[in-house]
């Protein structure tokens, strides 16, 4: 686990390392005792049309796709903060 410093304005630098495996953009999960942050995938609706076809959707409304592709993040996140345990 690598450890980083917040400078006074609240940046942190990850390196060239993480950004080229990872990318430049993250979502930033908040939980009752840590920051997690997850990569944005470069095509983020190719991943929500994988999981609505998936799960079948003509079958939900938007805000219940949405509400699913941010409980799998949440699950998604979850699980790498474990692995790193």
């Amino acid at each position: 686990m690598k450890t980083v410093l917040a400078d006074d304005r609240g940046r942190i630098v990850l390196g060239t390392k993480l950004l080229h495996k990872y990318g430049k953009k993250f979502a930033v999960v908040n939980t009752p005792k840590e920051i997690v942050l997850v990569p944005v995938s470069k095509e983020p609706l190719s991943k929500l049309k994988r999981l609505g076809k998936e799960v079948g959707i003509d079958r939900y409304t938007l805000a219940q796709i949405k509400k699913m592709a941010r409980e799998e993040a949440k699950k998604e996140a979850f699980s790498e903060i474990q692995n790193v345990r």
